[in-house]
């Protein structure tokens, strides 16, 4: 494995042991923990204890740099995570899975005939690192987006990047434009460039509460949020409690007749084409206007397919 990756995934195994520990861990304790992490993912560890404890004091220079998480040695207690600087940067729990199915598919990882993930990645993760560098620089930017809506038309576009958002495998980008804020899928942004200025950030403009009320990415403040109550089978409802359709789900009925609940948000097409996925049980209690609005839909599909 490349000596980069090793490195990082040593980086973001010290960090994860420490976290997870109840307590202090002593040298001894991490360098057992990370010598069996270390094998298990092909990674050379050094035997001896002096070079272990010169690579233990490196590395948590570099955490410390790079991912602002202050390690300390306490006398006679050992090593602790003290604080992460402010709020944690990242969501480091889903980094660090993100991270090893990353390396467990690499060619020499040896667990590829095991794995198979969805290789799905869209064509604009070319530009992830860059958006996410003007982002954190407050670099304005331009570039061209293709709306395909409207029949493949391009619009030149000079933006203030403010931060990235995933969902459903594609990645997008917030950003401040005209003096609005829009969100742009990376997949549609071509001749992205740095323009030389920076700008001031708009502080109304941030990622906590932008998409409260809302279902995925699509942001549409014109349209009201609505209390929304669905009746499902008690199978679908299994799954509903697993994975909640939205954050604001509560359960109101759930037995062995049906599964209810109700949610709050705004009723935009990605909402209505999540419920259609589980339209086999899905009855709409109210709105009534989104009960209609899926009847119509499910007219139409049987229409086609007759």
């Amino acid at each position: 494995m490349k000596s980069s990756i090793s490195q990082l995934l040593r980086l973001m195994s010290v960090v994860r042991i420490l976290k997870n520990a109840n307590t202090a861990l002593d040298a001894d304790a991490i360098f057992d923990r990370l010598e069996k992490d270390c094998a298990v993912r092909g990674i050379n560890y050094p035997a001896s204890r002096e070079a272990r404890i010169r690579l233990l004091q490196r590395d948590i220079n570099t955490i410390s740099e790079v991912m602002y998480i202050d390690i300390r040695n306490i006398r006679n207690c050992g090593y602790i995570i003290k604080s992460f600087d402010n709020d944690p940067p990242v969501d480091y729990d889903k980094l660090f899975a993100d991270f090893d199915l990353l390396t467990a598919v690499q060619p020499d990882a040896k667990v590829n005939e095991y794995l198979y993930p969805d290789h799905h990645r869209g064509k604009g993760s070319s530009n992830l690192f860059p958006l996410l560098m003007a982002a954190k620089n407050r670099e304005k930017i331009s570039f061209r987006y293709r709306f395909v809506r409207n029949g493949g038309k391009e619009v030149y576009y000079v933006a203030n990047p403010y931060f990235l958002k995933e969902n459903q495998q594609r990645w997008y980008l917030v950003a401040e434009t005209d003096g609005k804020t829009r969100i742009f899928e990376l997949d549609r942004i071509t001749d992205l460039e740095f323009i030389g200025e920076t700008f001031k950030r708009n502080p109304e403009i941030s990622e906590a509460g932008m998409f409260d009320n809302s279902y995925g990415i699509w942001n549409a403040p014109e349209i009201p949020v609505e209390e929304i109550e669905l009746r499902y089978s008690p199978l679908d409802g299994e799954f509903l409690k697993e994975v909640p359709l939205h954050h604001s789900q509560r359960i109101l009925a759930d037995n062995n007749e049906e599964f209810r609940i109700k949610v709050n948000l705004r009723i935009t097409n990605d909402f209505v084409m999540a419920l259609l996925s589980r339209a086999n049980s899905l009855e709409v209690i109210r709105p009534l206007h989104l009960r209609e609005r899926i009847k119509d839909v499910c007219s139409r599909c049987a229409e086609r397919n007759r």
